[in-house]
């Protein structure tokens, strides 16, 4: 059984600005919300809520309440854009969150290697206040993108600074939030054993608990292609997860918030191959721009 009941109500909290506790809420207003749950039948609601004995109308009122945020939250829309040449989607040339806005540095397509099978694509935006910061950086003003393809260390050096790094992705197909929760946590325990050895006890129990807070994020529901999550390591070092615009929650842990955008950093096995060349050229480009002739 999925415990999404508790995620669910403090996503309608959040996402909707009138919205009670169940406890509160009147047996006039449940019986609303299911009436329009039925009436909304014939466009496959997009999440489906496990029923639990003896709670059938709250199940009911949770589903009606989520999957109007889900399956009709509006893509945001942006002006220019970037397609992704192996699946022509297009990434905005800037994008707003959390009040700011990023350009695009690069982006590429995940696939699933043995099968070749595009999965999702994704880009990698910054502020452009940021980026002129960086240009002032010892590690940064000479950039090379030969030693950004070889070494972690550049990437590194980027995002333990006080600066917001959001990675956009973009589903090429129908999908759920579990599928692409299990390989985002694949990917974070993966990059924790490979530095366990240089972790104390206490620092592997509070990765651990911060993985386990991501994991509690994502509701199980279906994701339809074609709309977006933005996960942004903040200034402040949390990570910031959104679906459509919608906050999906905080996780406030640095280590999370870097080693989820090095999985697409890393030249070591990253989580997209095109993706790394593409945002390193980006920082090429960027980083090393030519001056303009007198």
């Amino acid at each position: 059984m999925y415990r999404t009941r508790p995620l669910a109500k403090q996503l309608c909290h959040q996402w909707q600005l009138n919205s009670r506790r169940f406890a509160s809420t009147t047996a006039s207003t449940i019986k609303t919300a299911s009436r329009q749950q039925q009436g909304q039948h014939s466009w496959n609601p997009t999440l489906t809520w496990t029923s639990v004995a003896g709670m059938a109308t709250a199940v009911s009122y949770f589903t009606w309440m989520s999957t109007t945020v889900y399956s009709e939250a509006q893509t945001p829309v942006y002006a220019g854009a970037v397609e992704d040449p192996s699946t022509h989607i297009l990434f905005p040339m800037y994008l707003n969150t959390n009040a700011d806005w990023k350009r695009l540095v690069g982006l590429g397509v995940r696939q699933v290697s043995f099968l070749n099978i595009n999965v999702y694509v994704l880009g990698l935006y910054m502020r452009s206040e940021d980026i002129g910061e960086l240009q002032t950086n010892s590690k940064w003003k000479h950039f090379d993108k030969a030693q950004f393809l070889e070494q972690e260390e550049l990437a590194l050096s980027l995002l333990d600074q006080p600066v917001d790094v959001s990675i956009r992705i973009v589903p090429v197909r129908n999908t759920n939030t579990q599928h692409l929760r299990d390989g985002f946590t694949r990917s974070l325990l993966q990059r924790m054993r490979a530095q366990s050895k240089t972790m104390t006890e206490d620092e592997e129990k509070e990765i651990m608990d911060a993985i386990r807070d991501f994991k509690t994020k994502f509701v199980n529901a279906k994701v339809k292609k074609d709309t977006e999550f933005v996960f942004t390591k903040t200034r402040k070092g949390e990570f910031k997860m959104e679906y459509e615009g919608k906050d999906m929650g905080t996780v406030d842990n640095k280590w999370l918030a870097i080693n989820f955008i090095m999985t697409y950093l890393t030249p070591d096995t990253p989580a997209s191959e095109d993706a790394l060349q593409n945002i390193a050229t980006g920082f090429d480009n960027l980083m090393n721009a030519p001056t303009k002739a007198a």
